[in-house]
């Protein structure tokens, strides 16, 4: 590692890539962030602010500190840096921060209504039912500290009347995450024109939530 980054900023790019090739972000919208543990402190490589996808570039991604004190760059950390640090604070176990506005996910944000437990995946892989934080202002600390309440030990949350933070230990996980959260909440607005998502029984909810818990390490 060199002291520009340069491997965990191209990193942030790549999942950005990913992102906007997926449909969950557009324009300007949304971030992206991957934590670097230092022996000195933490770090955060994470998109800069109002930047357009279509021109974004590696030099469009910053390096702060926890504290949202600039490390390396020019531009203004996204406008959610608050809210990605106190998921990092909270979550030693997360490495990295997406946050999207996909159009079936922000549907249940705008809603205020979770995500149901309606696929084993869903459930194995992000720890149970998609819940809303409640509202704050976006960019605010209140808003990072709803966001850290309502994703618990989970994968992923909704904001409400905002959109999705999906979580993981390094962006490939974090990725996958917010991908499957649009999905899941496609295929329920999907079952909604045919009576409605079904959720899985209570009984094998616990038991995968138990698999999710042991895969990430978590006290039984």
């Amino acid at each position: 590692m060199t002291d520009n980054y340069l491997r965990e900023r191209e990193e942030v790019l790549d999942a950005v890539h990913r992102t906007v090739a997926a449909g969950l972000v557009s324009g300007a919208s949304g971030n992206v962030s991957r934590r670097i543990r230092t022996g000195d402190g933490d770090l955060i490589a994470v998109t800069a602010s109002r930047v357009p996808y279509h021109r974004f570039t590696v030099d469009d991604v910053l390096v702060c500190d926890l504290d949202v004190e600039p490390v390396l760059g020019d531009g203004v950390p996204s406008s959610e840096s608050l809210a990605h640090i106190a998921i990092y604070r909270a979550r030693p176990d997360v490495g990295a921060v997406i946050h999207t506005h996909s159009v079936h996910a922000s549907a249940f944000a705008v809603s205020g209504r979770p995500i149901p437990c309606v696929l084993d995946e869903q459930v194995v892989s992000l720890g149970g039912a998609i819940e809303v934080a409640e509202y704050a202002s976006s960019a605010s600390e209140e808003l990072a500290e709803r966001a850290v309440a309502a994703l618990g030990d989970r994968a992923a949350v909704l904001l409400r009347h905002h959109g999705v933070i999906g979580v993981g230990a390094d962006l490939e996980e974090a990725a996958g995450v917010v991908e499957l959260v649009e999905r899941v909440a496609r295929i329920c607005v999907a079952a909604a024109s045919l009576g409605g998502a079904r959720e899985l029984p209570t009984d094998v909810v616990e038991a995968q939530q138990r698999i999710y818990r042991m895969m990430k390490g978590f006290p039984a």
